[in-house]
């Protein structure tokens, strides 16, 4: 409630957020969605919720057309937007909610269980992790980080091609070095067996 009331968005690791909606529903207007997707049913959802009378025709507008309709119905209050499975948000979905995220009275609690898509971190980072002790516990010590280890073994197989090629080379001047010798001794020869 705290965070809330700061204006912050939260986000909980492994939780469903369906009990903080229980809890903000009577103070904030306050939106649940088990699933954030697909973004255009949401909008519907949300304007329905914010309007007094259910309208029929907001499946033929378009997304920015059903923000623009949210923008005017919200007006002055402010909208706590609830949902689940924040990993499951896609690229447009993500762009739909940063905008929304945008409005100084729209803020968001979501859960995540799972790892979610490069595309959608920088809208989590503006999220304040409740729950950091659980997640880093679970999530982060569980796995383990083996990029290291796969740079070391890529660097010793990378030394023995280097080391192979070396060696090769220096046998390539090795030969080169013996020719040499060899056409030496051979004119050297030759200018004394011409002389006898």
């Amino acid at each position: 409630m705290e965070k809330i009331s700061e204006g912050n968005n939260i986000i909980f690791y492994n939780k469903s957020v369906f009990d903080c909606y229980n809890k903000l529903k009577d103070d904030y207007i306050c939106i649940y969605f088990n699933e954030p997707t697909p973004v255009k049913v949401r909008l519907i959802k949300i304007i329905n919720e914010l309007s007094d009378e259910n309208k029929l025709s907001l499946n033929r507008l378009t997304i920015d057309e059903l923000k623009e309709i949210l923008v005017k119905e919200l007006e002055y209050e402010r909208l706590v937007i609830t949902f689940n499975h924040f990993e499951r948000l896609t690229k447009r979905t993500v762009q739909v909610y940063q905008y929304l995220n945008t409005l100084k009275n729209i803020q968001f609690i979501c859960s995540f269980s799972q790892d979610f898509k490069p595309e959608i971190y920088p809208f989590f980072k503006r999220f304040e992790l409740v729950n950091q002790k659980e997640y880093e516990e679970k999530g982060v010590k569980n796995e383990i980080n083996v990029t290291y280890a796969l740079y070391i073994i890529l660097s010793i197989y990378c030394f023995f091609i280097y080391l192979k090629s070396v060696l090769s080379i220096y046998s390539i001047f090795t030969v080169i070095g013996g020719v040499w010798i060899a056409l030496i001794i051979f004119r050297t020869l030759v200018f004394i067996g011409g002389r006898l």
